[in-house]
This record gives structure tokens, sequence and C-alpha cells, in this order.
């Protein structure tokens, strides 16, 4: 879920209802581009190295 929160506070939408679910139920949260809209640029070299560290992270427990 950490990950997706970084995409999230920029706005991305998520093509898995779960956690659009999750993410729409956020007072912050507001949802503006599909997932095919969205650049990675967008986000700060950090949050892209923090998403990656996390998707490893994800990955590696499976």
């Amino acid at each position: 879920m950490a990950r997706n929160e970084i995409y999230a506070r920029h706005g991305r939408k998520f093509k898995d209802k779960t956690l659009q679910k999750y993410f729409d139920e956020k007072s912050w949260y507001e949802g503006e581009y599909e997932p095919d809209e969205f650049q990675e640029t967008w986000l700060s070299l950090l949050e892209r190295k923090n998403a990656a560290f996390l998707l490893a992270k994800e990955k590696g427990k499976k």
C-alpha cells in the first residue's frame, strides 16, 4: 500500500478496484489521471527511488 500511496498523492487512478476504493475513501485523495496517462517523471527522484525500493520488497515477499 505504501508504494501506491506515492502515486495516489500525485493523483494517479488505479485499475485495481480494491486499491481505487481504498484511496477514494481518503480525504486527501483526488484521482485525476488514468493509469495510462500517468507519467513517472511527475514523481521526484526520491519518490521514484522509494517506489522502486518498495516494489522490490513486495516482490521479495512472494
